[in-house]
């Protein structure tokens, strides 16, 4: 009788370990799922910024650019022998 009640006690304490680890186990996968989903988060953020730093970068050119159209006549205007003339 001792021996069947032993062996029953045994089986539930595998049972309630096997079913903690099952827990565990769960909790992990939880927690990867959400890294996975904040990695993606943040791929899509950087995509965003290196968009709008291309875009930033590409108006900076075209600005100057501009400042350069738009300087040349008054540079070619002036007397390049004048004090100052290029500042």
């Amino acid at each position: 009788m001792l021996k069947v009640s032993e062996a029953i006690v045994a089986e539930e304490d595998e049972e309630g370990r096997l079913d903690r680890q099952i827990e565990e186990i769960d909790e992990q996968i939880e927690c990867y799922r959400r890294i996975e989903h904040l990695r993606d988060r943040r791929d899509i953020l950087n995509e965003s910024l290196n968009e709008v730093m291309k875009s930033k970068a590409g108006k900076r050119e075209q600005d100057a650019e501009s400042d350069d159209d738009e300087l040349l006549p008054v540079m070619i205007g002036q007397n390049w022998r004048e004090k100052g003339a290029f500042l």
